[in-house]
């Protein structure tokens, strides 16, 4: 990833932007500092959908909300009160 500062954006933008609609990725700086990142147009695609498409993660085989859990043990207890009794025993 290059490095540019950002006199050279103000200067050159034209060719700045050409590089990144090229592909390339460029980190501004002032002061030696990043203050920002140019990066290729993604195409209106979502972070999943550019994951899935360079192999780094697999699409959902199902649509919508997650079921929840199972609740596990007694409702009716409370756990925080059996905790205090276990350590004062």
């Amino acid at each position: 990833m290059e490095r540019i500062i950002v006199e050279e954006l103000t200067q050159n933008t034209s060719a700045v932007l050409a590089q990144v609609e090229r592909g390339e990725t460029l980190e501004i700086t002032v002061s030696g500092r990043i203050i920002a990142r140019l990066v290729p147009n993604d195409g209106g695609r979502s972070v999943l959908d550019q994951l899935v498409a360079e192999g780094r993660a697999t699409a959902p085989l199902t649509s919508g909300l997650l079921p929840m859990p199972p609740r596990l043990g007694d409702p009716a207890v409370y756990v925080a009160n059996q905790l205090a009794t276990a350590r004062e025993e």
